[in-house]
């Protein structure tokens, strides 16, 4: 039986069969960019997954592939109920071995609901030896479902197939929810009025190429902050599914003073942070040195103030000539920051999250901004009159 499965490891991210993906360039090396040059030979490269199927055979699923699954051998599938999420997929019933999961604090993702599933073959570890960049086993599948107006619109996959490459898909719902393809993406239109954006895969690669295994959701401090749910920091570690142990599976994002800044440190930090202004080479805005992700070893109640996402902010000049030097953060002054303007505005340049995001977060820009003001604002620069410096020159001569 364990010929039956060829594991379809899949986590969200966006795209179509794998052929496609690669010749756009899309496939994604876990630890490098995949460049046009890479992948002239998609075709082969294809065959080479869909024919050695041996190689990706790791476990028998608990619920069979629909019938209907067997002429679909693209990797990822075309279709979503033959990537393994669900066993039912008329009744919406989840796999056994798949496990839903929410971060402590979720993407904003302009009022979408969503969820979220992974599946670890069994047998297999997380290699958490570096905390803040997780290492999956082949194997590993995820996904991320997209709801608005209570109805499905679409659901995200990646699928890592060898050590070090990953593809990913993304399949649009029909309008009565009972199937969904791979979509290239883009904006479609909803049946109730309106438009949705799925992201293209070239926006999916701007923000998962953040992370060296591209995963960015399921993560130490998005599973170990208070507020997760499902397979959690605390359930991995109960289930044996990391290398390393921690010491806590509860973490505390401490005090800067201000008593409120466990809350926008969070939210930079999932939105921010994970994807592009971290300390990885190969996240889009590494040149920046604005660093907003939280990394575990802070997050033991030690104050806020040493976190880099403090010290890479508080009155630091943006780099970019566009914003003439004006600060990041200006302590007690959230208007005026450099960071709230851009997180608060869209559609201009350099809005920020700068992709798959329309409407603003008022609820957790008001988090910031309040944040912000209640830093004390640095002293005014002493000036002396125009007397005392005659009297000073005097003395002098």
């Amino acid at each position: 039986m364990r010929g039956a499965l060829v594991l379809s490891l899949l986590l969200w991210g966006c795209g179509d069969n794998l052929g496609a993906r690669l010749g756009n360039g899309e496939g994604d090396a876990a630890t490098t960019d995949t460049s046009s040059a890479e992948v002239e030979a998609s075709a082969s490269a294809e065959d080479a997954l869909t024919g050695d199927v041996a190689d990706l055979v790791l476990d028998e699923p608990e619920s069979p592939l629909p019938a209907a699954c067997e002429g679909d051998t693209a990797i990822p599938a075309r279709t979503l109920e033959c990537t393994g999420l669900y066993a039912a997929i008329d009744i919406k019933q989840i796999a056994n071995r798949v496990k839903a999961f929410s971060p402590a604090v979720p993407l904003w993702s302009d009022g979408a609901d969503k969820a979220r599933w992974i599946y670890l073959p069994p047998g297999t570890k997380i290699d958490n030896a570096n905390p803040s960049e997780w290492l999956f086993p082949v194997g590993t599948k995820a996904w991320k479902e997209f709801s608005r107006n209570g109805r499905r619109v679409e659901t995200r996959l990646w699928q890592k197939v060898q050590d070090n490459f990953w593809v990913k898909a993304t399949y649009a719902w029909d309008a009565d929810e009972t199937t969904a393809v791979v979509s290239p993406g883009g904006d479609v239109t909803l049946p109730e009025g309106g438009t949705y954006h799925i992201p293209t895969a070239d926006e999916c690669q701007q923000c998962h190429r953040g992370r060296t295994d591209r995963l960015l959701g399921f993560e130490h401090v998005s599973l170990g902050l208070p507020g997760a749910t499902g397979m959690t920091l605390r359930e991995l570690v109960a289930q044996d599914r990391l290398t390393v142990p921690p010491a806590t599976t509860t973490l505390t994002i401490g005090d800067d003073g201000t008593g409120v800044a466990a809350a926008p440190l969070a939210w930079l930090h999932i939105n921010c942070g994970t994807t592009c202004h971290n300390a990885n080479s190969n996240a889009v805005a590494y040149a920046a040195g604005m660093i907003l992700r939280l990394e575990p070893g802070e997050l033991d109640g030690t104050s806020a103030l040493e976190f880099k996402a403090m010290k890479t902010t508080i009155g630091v000049p943006g780099k970019s000539t566009t914003w003439n030097g004006r600060p990041r953060i200006v302590a007690g002054n959230g208007g005026g920051s450099l960071l709230y303007q851009l997180i608060s505005s869209r559609g201009i340049a350099n809005q920020m999250p700068p992709i798959a995001t329309r409407i603003v977060d008022e609820v957790n820009d008001a988090l910031v901004v309040d944040w912000i003001n209640s830093m004390p604002a640095p002293p005014a620069p002493e000036v002396l009159d125009a007397g005392a410096i005659d009297v000073a020159e005097d003395d002098a001569d």
